[in-house]
């Protein structure tokens, strides 16, 4: 299970994936499934028409509430994770909702993604039991994913804020985007693993 979700992490999102390899292994299963899961519910709400984006983000929500996953794998692992831990995908579906009511509203795409930016950024802080100052850090959290979104649109001049938690992914996303170019591993950073290892081992991170 941990392996297929970050190899399924590895073929979406390379850099990502490396990050993931610094957390204990009985971590990277759920990381990797909730990046996952934060990319496609971020493709599909920028999906040119709302209606579109509304009616993919139900997909998920309707598939983890009506536990039918309909042989999808990364569906398939949220139900399976489901059962152990209700309350994660309670939050996750209560969000889905919030966002489709919004979009189908005629919200702006970016009220929508700062709900999904919280929700998933929290959900992961709680697995990772990084809660010194809780509030605060499931804020920064969220603006770390926010900042990681506008990077991926080429927006490379949003500010990373400051981050004060204990977790190292989200202090290795942080030092992803101070050179975007690592964003695209291997094509553009082919010693990104190498480099990223060594920043940790160093503490620049």
């Amino acid at each position: 299970m941990a392996e297929s979700s970050v190899s399924s992490l590895r073929h979406e999102f390379p850099a990502l994936a490396l990050a993931i390899a610094f957390i204990p292994r009985h971590s990277r299963s759920v990381y990797a499934d909730m990046f996952l899961l934060w990319m496609e519910a971020r493709r599909a709400t920028y999906a040119n028409e709302a209606m579109i984006a509304a009616v993919r983000l139900a997909w998920w929500r309707d598939a983890i509430i009506n536990q039918q996953s309909q042989s999808v794998p990364l569906a398939d692992r949220l139900l399976v994770l489901g059962k152990s831990h209700p309350d994660m995908l309670a939050s996750i579906t209560d969000a889905l909702d919030q966002m489709i009511s919004l979009l189908a509203g005629g919200a702006a795409k970016s009220d929508a993604l700062a709900i999904w930016n919280k929700t998933i950024a929290k959900q992961i802080i709680i697995w990772s039991q990084d809660n010194p100052q809780l509030s605060l850090v499931h804020d920064q959290a969220s603006q770390i994913l926010h900042a990681l979104d506008q990077n991926l649109l080429g927006h490379t001049e949003q500010p990373m804020p400051a981050y004060s938690g204990k977790d190292m992914v989200f202090r290795l996303i942080i030092w992803l985007t101070q050179d975007p170019t690592r964003l695209y591993y291997p094509d553009q950073q082919p010693l990104l693993a190498l480099k990223m290892s060594m920043a940790v081992m160093l503490r620049r991170i």
